[in-house]
């Protein structure tokens, strides 16, 4: 026989066997498929999952559950027919509650249902208010709280007017951190002001509302027309690097960060503090392969017992949350507040001079660090951040500084940049009085 007419018949037949599988499967088939047989009941925070054995029938398409919590509202959810468990979800309280589970056909005929009593814990959002805390800050409030299962939550913030007493809504935040911490400012300071912040789960159950009376804190923006540069030089100072691996050497004689430039662009030192966040040319930008840890150090101009900072990066696209976008910096203020920079003592490492004011991690908006792969991969919640800034509460200390210090010790970049320091603005908060 010749090739090709063996081919032919080979092909029709794959084709028969095929049409023949096709025929006896049960495409469209109304009649009652087997049951599932539940093996394992694990619980959770406001969550369980049902482990269950398949039956042996190729009528099976897919598993369903429904179920009914304690608020009236039925859910369901449905498990292909290659896995042997499914998630039920949504429990506003913990406690029992029956689950049943459906075998469905290719044709959507129902078996008769399996019942299966799950009982999840305490879901996350009252786990979450268990744990609320609403204390006094600067000008405003702070909000604490763990979300240990990374639920998506809403804390609604609520003020009482003074007047009329009614509870008026002034800010939502909402996280999936594990850590929850935000701050809601603007409020009167050194008087009592009644606070209330109630916590929302992504099924719309509600907890209990958490009230606090607190007096908020006198803040202020410091004025920036004040802001100097300051250039130290040594191993840990500004601008004092030795010959490393990228071949990055700076003159002996060097102060100050040597700041990158390129056709069009305008870099400068005091760029940090100009005012203007939303120029990707007119930024904090250093050399490209510069060694890490890399400082800058800034005169306040006076004496302030500082509360916070907020750090712009540069308002470009390729190096937000990607490239020279700082990730992890380390704030330092001098224990010495007199006029003449020079009496500062180099060594950030010396206790006796300088006060570690905090380590900060920069994250994207979900708490990860990865850097985006794209410019345009960044979130909402990004952008966010991007236009805002990053909002950080430095550590109390006992005394006002003059001098800051800011180490950053990594940036989001890739190797390709990863000397590269971009920052578009930074702001000091803190008090005079």
């Amino acid at each position: 026989m010749k090739p090709f007419k063996i081919a032919f018949f080979a092909v029709l037949l794959a084709l028969y066997a095929c049409g023949d599988d096709q025929v006896n499967y049960p495409t469209g088939s109304t009649e009652v498929p087997l049951q599932v047989k539940v093996t394992e009941v694990k619980n959770f925070s406001g969550a369980s999952i049902i482990y269950y054995d398949r039956p042996n029938d190729k009528n099976l398409q897919y598993v369903k559950a429904v179920w009914t919590t304690d608020d009236g509202i039925e859910y369901n959810q449905t498990a292909s027919f290659y896995t042997d468990s499914i998630l039920v979800d949504g429990f506003g309280n913990e406690g029992s509650y029956k689950v049943k589970l459906y075998s469905v056909s290719h044709g959507q005929t129902y078996s008769a249902p399996v019942e299966v009593t799950v009982n999840p814990t305490r879901p996350p959002y009252l786990v979450a208010y268990d744990n609320l805390r609403i204390m006094p800050t600067f000008m405003g409030i702070r909000v604490t709280a763990e979300n240990a299962t990374g639920a998506k939550l809403a804390f609604r913030t609520f003020k009482q007017d003074m007047a009329t007493g009614e509870w008026v809504e002034i800010g939502t935040h909402y996280t999936l951190n594990p850590t929850v911490e935000y701050f809601n400012r603007g409020h009167e300071p050194d008087l009592d002001q009644n606070f209330r912040v109630q916590v929302r789960d992504r099924w719309g159950h509600w907890s209990p509302p958490r009230d606090t009376t607190c007096s908020p804190w006198f803040e202020m923006e410091l004025p920036k027309n004040l802001f100097r540069e300051v250039a130290l030089c040594n191993l840990s100072g500004d601008g004092s690097y030795v010959p490393d691996q990228t071949g990055y050497t700076l003159p002996s004689n060097f102060w100050g960060h040597k700041m990158h430039s390129w056709s069009g662009s305008n870099v400068s030192f005091d760029r940090l503090y100009d005012g203007a966040v939303g120029n990707s040319s007119q930024c904090y930008h250093t050399k490209p392969l510069a060694p890490f840890p890399q400082h800058f150090t800034i005169d306040l101009g006076a004496e302030y017992n500082l509360s916070r900072f907020v750090l712009w990066p540069r308002n470009d696209p390729a190096n937000q949350f990607r490239g020279g976008h700082p990730q992890i910096i380390r704030v330092f203020g001098a224990k010495y507040t007199g006029s003449n920079p020079s009496e500062l003592v180099d060594d950030i490492n010396d206790s006796d001079a300088w006060i570690d004011m905090g380590l900060f991690y920069l994250s994207k908006a979900d708490g990860t660090f990865d850097p985006y792969p794209g410019t345009n991969d960044r979130t909402a919640e990004d952008n966010e951040i991007i236009a805002n800034g990053h909002e950080m509460t430095l550590n109390s200390i006992d005394q006002p500084v003059r001098y800051v210090r800011v180490q950053t010790i990594k940036c989001f970049a890739a190797s390709a940049h990863a000397g590269a320091v971009m920052i578009g603005e930074i702001s000091f908060f803190g008090s005079n009085k």
